[in-house]
């Protein structure tokens, strides 16, 4: 049963920093999550949410908001990508097969954030 009272920016943002995202890449997120939710209005982002699996953010599926991203966290992407080939014993250019066209930073950034968010939805749901 999805649980509304779950999917909360408070503790969106708490199960990032359980999860021990970068404070300046969380930080970024949750201006991108803020101003979906004021789009969107509450009712619209939780179903956003729930249906984000495993999905890039369409303000993150621009290649080149990607790479600045990625520019902007690298050492934390880097870090992600290491625990991502460890956790699903597959190297990242294969979970990122569907972002082939891209630069490997927009690659990386872009499965780093649908991975490492769907996540934080999937813990709170």
């Amino acid at each position: 049963m999805f649980i509304k009272t779950k999917l909360t920016l408070g503790k969106i943002e708490s199960t990032m920093r359980e999860m021990e995202f970068e404070q300046s890449a969380l930080e970024e997120l949750m201006v991108f999550l803020e101003e979906r939710l004021k789009r969107s209005g509450e009712r619209a982002f939780r179903k956003w949410l729930k249906y984000l699996h495993y999905r890039v953010p369409e303000g993150y599926k621009d290649e080149q908001i990607a790479i600045a991203f990625y520019e902007r966290h690298s050492l934390w992407i880097e870090c992600e990508v290491i625990k991502l080939e460890q956790e699903t014993k597959r190297p990242w250019e294969i979970q990122a097969e569907d972002l082939q066209e891209l630069d490997p930073r927009a690659q990386k950034a872009q499965l780093v954030i649908r991975h490492r968010l769907s996540e934080v939805v999937l813990e709170l749901r």
